[in-house]
């Protein structure tokens, strides 16, 4: 049996802005409660949702909302599927321009037939690909995803079928796939290895996707070609090896993280090839997590609070050491979804419920200035570190120095020391080999921030 993955799933100041972050408009949906599976994100302008049933029990949803300013307003209709139409769900929807979309869809009874549907008219109207066949002999086709880098070349991928996970590929906007061959994609390590549905990131011609035995398929190549690497998580959510779920971001072809919803959370540098655990702290999330494009190790999550209590958004600078709430700093709404997606620094989405047709469903970034660099603390006073890089002896420079912390790259807690509210420290790194370091300053009101620092 395959369980749907329903939670796919910044940089900015430490200093409290006037304006909120994040401001929630509504998606048009007819029905209350109306969530999201994905978010595809064009351009500044453009931008399409795959709506989806929000609470327990509710009849399946097959619409899609579409935005054209921005975020601002959003039209919506139903997803015609066709005379099936019954026994299928849309997986996500990846949109390539204000009129072409592409949607993933996967059968929900024996004898249903998903794969990829295309629309050229804003939404008006839907044809399956045909050659994206997903009928495989042996009953097992189960379309996953489908992702376009332009409006030519695309993949899609589903779970193993007729011997391996079923993927293909396309040059021509999908009027033609060609499946990828099996000596092409590493071979799925048990019957119920599975693919999730919109468990998947993409970052430049690199696609990593999640499996339900932990493990990352990769493709550097538009989705030719694969590799395959055991995550530090059993399952990334298809409750075939455990309850919890996991969301995947890169701000590079080589870093990102994985945060999973029992609150942990994981770096890599080598693309996903081998992680490392994170010793956090603040407000990380446990839903979706997004890297803010053109930054670096700037991250967005989504989800609970650790104590499950309340729904809300963070960011981290400095590759997710830190976490600093959004809820009440300033937003007073609170972003409740789980999906979340960033084209650059200004434009940016995390999904919602609607409460009506002309209330909620999405939030849309309010394009806060981005700072390009993490050295204020929390209530606007400025520390300086010097000289950076150093060999060995850094000086601090800020207002009433309590603590301060380093760390290294994977996060692992290297060296600390207390003052007395001291305006200059000397912090001696002569003991720590080469390499970047995150020094975490705080100061006597409990106020930090963290810089990076260059060992030579």
């Amino acid at each position: 049996m395959k369980k749907i993955l329903l939670f796919a799933a910044i940089l900015v100041a430490f200093s409290t802005q006037a304006q909120d972050y994040w401001t929630e408009y509504a998606t048009s949906q007819p029905a209350a409660s109306t969530g999201m599976r994905s978010i595809s994100i064009v351009n500044d302008n453009v931008a399409w949702l795959s709506n989806s049933c929000g609470t327990t029990g509710c009849a399946t949803i097959r619409r899609y909302s579409l935005t054209l300013d921005g975020g601002l307003t959003w039209t919506t209709n139903a997803i015609d599927l066709g005379a099936a139409a019954a026994n299928l769900e849309i997986a996500n929807i990846c949109g390539v321009s204000a009129t072409t979309a592409f949607a993933s869809v996967f059968p929900k009874a024996a004898g249903a037939v998903g794969g990829v549907w295309k629309t050229t008219d804003s939404g008006a109207t839907w044809n399956r690909q045909a050659t994206a066949s997903y009928n495989g002999a042996d009953g097992a086709s189960f379309c996953n995803l489908v992702h376009f880098w332009d409006e030519n070349n695309g993949v899609t991928m589903g779970d193993p079928s007729d011997g391996n996970f079923e993927i293909y590929t396309t040059t021509n906007g999908g009027t033609n796939w060609t499946r990828v061959a099996n000596g092409s994609i590493p071979l799925f390590i048990d019957p119920q290895e599975y693919g999730l549905t919109n468990q998947f990131h993409v970052t430049g011609n690199t696609i990593w996707i999640g499996t339900t035995f932990g493990r990352i398929l990769k493709s550097t190549d538009k989705g030719l070609t694969w590799t395959v690497s055991q995550s530090p998580i059993p399952d990334f959510g298809g409750g075939i090896n455990g309850s919890e779920s996991g969301d995947l971001a890169f701000t590079s072809e080589s870093n990102g993280i994985l945060q999973t919803s029992d609150y942990q959370l994981f770096n890599t540098t080598d693309g996903g090839a081998t992680w490392n655990s994170v010793v956090w702290a603040g407000f990380l999330r446990n839903f979706g997590v997004s890297e803010i494009p053109g930054g670096v190790d700037h991250y967005v999550s989504v989800g609970e609070d650790l104590d499950g209590a309340i729904r809300g958004s963070s960011y981290s600078i400095d590759g997710g050491l830190n976490w600093v709430n959004i809820n009440d700093n300033p937003d007073t709404t609170y972003v409740d979804g789980g999906v979340i997606a960033f084209l650059n620094s200004n434009t940016g989405f995390a999904s919602g419920f609607s409460t009506s047709a002309v209330v909620g469903g999405i939030f849309k970034w309010n394009g806060n200035p981005i700072k390009l660099s993490n050295d204020t603390f929390g209530n606007g006073q400025l520390f300086t570190a010097s000289p950076n890089p150093t060999s060995g002896e850094l000086r601090l420079s800020g207002a009433n120095i309590a603590n301060v912390l380093v760390y290294d790259v994977v996060g692992k807690q290297v060296a600390a020391s207390n003052y007395s509210g001291l305006n200059v420290v000397d912090f001696n790194m002569a003991s720590l080999n080469s390499g970047v370091y995150m020094v975490k300053v705080t100061n006597t009101q409990g106020n930090s921030s963290t810089i990076k620092v260059v060992r030579q």
